[in-house]
């Protein structure tokens, strides 16, 4: 109890695990709080992917690789509350019909989901459905843990990114703690994955193609005059599906 109520890595650690997936414990934080996470996205990656991937690891449904495939993405979502499908369903809505900035964010602001928002999240799903079962079949349990990680430093450097253009809300009290030191600190833990779970080019071609991918979420989002928390979302789902087709495209 006391690591939680003292402040420190530590505690920092469990918040951001408590705050992006439901392993880690229910805390009190506050807004400063959340700055402090960005450090530790990567290795909360790394913790869900080991966690996703240990009962295949061990020979649950071997061989069954679309299984396994499509028991990833649920048990993603499950275990995320599928918070980031949630953003890039919102920014599909948005962008969609009407891709001006006062009826973008009047979109954003409906909970109600929309025939693009549907469409997006199919397509996220099924994509990653689609790249983990390469994963799967190729045996690679490593791999597993680096697309988690990666994905959410494509999070954090799109905050650092779009920092200019937070909205007010959540997602800017995130975006305000992506300093150098941190982004660098997501950025070793995401090398130190790969070099476990994959190649080096593969590694290289994730980062390009993340790469675009965040580029053309940060296109947009200048366009539309503002970022948020569901950009953050959209910005770690296309990260993560980067990465499967950087392992697809070279496994």
């Amino acid at each position: 109890m006391s690591l939680l109520n003292t402040k420190g890595p530590i505690r920092d650690f469990l918040i951001t695990l408590g705050f992006m997936t439901r392993i880690g414990p229910v805390m009190e934080i506050e807004a400063a709080d959340l700055a402090r996470t960005v450090k530790w996205m990567p290795l909360t990656g790394a913790v869900l992917g080991a966690l996703i991937a240990l009962p295949f690891y061990l020979g649950l449904f071997a061989g069954k690789f679309w299984l396994q495939a499509w028991l990833t993405v649920a048990a993603s979502i499950y275990l995320t509350r599928g918070l980031h499908f949630d953003g890039i369903a919102d920014i599909a809505d948005g962008a969609g019909p009407y891709p001006d900035p006062e009826r973008f964010w009047k979109i954003i602001k409906d909970s109600r989901c929309g025939v693009f928002g549907v469409l997006a999240a199919v397509l996220a799903v099924s994509g990653q459905i689609l790249g983990f079962y390469y994963l799967y079949s190729a045996c690679s349990y490593g791999a597993v843990i680096w697309v988690f990680t990666l994905g959410r430093l494509g999070n954090a450097a799109f905050g650092r990114l779009a920092l200019h253009l937070a909205r007010p809300g959540q997602g800017v009290l995130t975006m305000k703690g992506t300093d150098c030191f941190s982004l660098l600190c997501g950025l070793a833990t995401v090398v130190i994955a790969g070099m476990f779970g994959v190649s080096s080019s593969t590694q290289i071609l994730g980062f390009l193609i993340s790469g675009a991918a965040l580029f053309f979420l940060y296109r947009l989002a200048v366009k539309m005059k503002g970022a948020n928390g569901d950009f953050l979302g959209a910005a770690l789902v296309l990260t993560e599906i980067s990465a499967l087709l950087a392992f697809a495209a070279l496994n």
